[in-house]
């Protein structure tokens, strides 16, 4: 049977004595009172001496399992009537917060249980609902986001993943540092991003860059409160838009051939869009007749090539003088889609000088776009905005195995 000390080393019942032990429809139901020297009057805190104990209530909490065995415990509680301030008032619940129908550690443990669980699996060992478990797991996010802090904040990544069909995208913002998601919202607008500047300039933060594709409206919601404040646009995204040229490329030049010259063109898309070092004998004999028998083509192929060396250069004015010159060939090819990307190029010119002196990517987040989409896809999508927004910003923490 079960006894005080018991109760209070594995339950975290302090301050309360034991009544009785039963079982009772599969479930262990420990019965307890507040030991007499514990009571305090809610109001003004006097001492058991000066309180009357004037009715009773009962309140059954959930305690935490033995095995497969639920525990319950049933508090046989008083009405407290004090005659220092004249109130009368249920007694405190020490062992509980607010009117939570659960004991702290019961919370503590459904917490625990959702790091390494899906949320349906721990409703049903624990014998709640799953809006339950969902619940107290939020509202251990929520306190846990409240106490975290933004200093120290220098160097941030932006970027955009889809959240569902049609065009519907989220905006993540994350510390390049530590890896830790501090902001997300609906929407890739300068909106999504605004707001969150701001509470990093009333914080103090002093940020050194930003790192981010070439969607202007993330660029105009930083400038907006960090007027200067580097934009540094990383080789992922400038080798994926040269990428999208060069398929573009060869997509209207297919169009336009016929016959033999067609058949050059079929089949060449990956050989152009892979990375020289990537191919094999029978890739580099392809790419050969592509040179002899569409120049231009292959001529953007080169292009695109020699745009990967340029995050090589050794600082910031080497980097400017190979940027230049390639703009320069790019420009004299009169290519349309090879063109158009020289042109964007040379518009974004300083934000791609800026790696040199601040060498960030948005690398990092391109890799936990990955564990996102695995926690929407084992999730079955999230309703509840609020949480997985909570969800995204512990993300670091551990790779979710499951997701809720």
């Amino acid at each position: 049977m079960a006894t005080t000390s018991f109760l209070y080393h594995s339950l975290g019942l302090r301050g309360y004595r034991h009544l009785a032990t039963r079982y009772e429809g599969g479930s262990l139901i420990h019965h307890v009172e507040m030991a007499e020297d514990k009571r305090r009057c809610k109001r003004c805190g006097a001492g058991a001496s000066e309180l009357i104990l004037d009715g009773r209530f009962r309140r059954t909490f959930k305690a935490l399992p033995v095995g497969s065995r639920r525990q319950l415990i049933v508090l046989h509680g008083h009405e407290q009537v004090c005659r220092r301030c004249g109130s009368k008032l249920r007694e405190p619940i020490l062992f509980a917060d607010g009117s939570r129908r659960y004991l702290k550690c019961f919370e503590s443990f459904v917490v625990d249980l959702c790091r390494i669980a899906p949320i349906k699996h721990v409703a049903r060992f624990l014998g709640v609902s799953w809006t339950f478990v969902k619940d107290v797991f939020k509202k251990h996010l929520r306190r846990k986001l409240k106490k975290r802090s933004l200093k120290g904040v220098r160097y941030l990544a932006i970027d955009e993943f889809s959240i569902r069909k049609g065009h519907q995208y989220m905006t993540v913002i994350l510390d390049l540092d530590t890896g830790r998601i501090l902001h997300a919202a609906e929407g890739r607008g300068a909106d999504a991003v605004i707001p969150f500047m701001w509470r990093l300039k009333a914080a103090g933060v002093h940020l050194q860059a930003v790192a981010m594709d070439m969607w202007p409206a993330y660029s105009l919601g930083v400038r907006e409160v960090f007027k200067d404040v580097p934009i540094v646009h990383d080789p992922y995204h400038v080798v994926a838009l040269a990428n999208a040229a060069i398929d573009a490329t060869r997509r209207d030049m297919y169009r336009d051939l016929r016959g033999q010259n067609r058949k050059v063109l079929k089949g060449t898309r990956f050989l152009l869009l892979t990375g020289g070092e990537r191919l094999d004998y029978s890739a580099l004999a392809h790419l050969e007749r592509l040179e002899h028998l569409n120049r231009p083509l292959f001529q953007a192929y080169l292009l695109k090539e020699d745009l990967r060396r340029f995050w090589r250069c050794f600082d910031r004015q080497a980097a400017k003088k190979f940027l230049g010159a390639w703009i320069a060939r790019a420009l004299a090819t009169r290519l349309k889609h090879i063109v158009h990307l020289a042109k964007s190029l040379r518009a974004h010119r300083n934000a791609l000088l800026d790696y040199f002196d601040h060498r960030i990517s948005t690398g990092p987040l391109e890799g936990l776009n990955n564990k996102i989409k695995v926690l929407k896809r084992q999730a079955y999508g999230f309703r509840d905005v609020e949480y997985f927004k909570l969800r995204l910003a512990f993300l670091h923490e551990s790779t979710p195995s499951f997701a809720g």
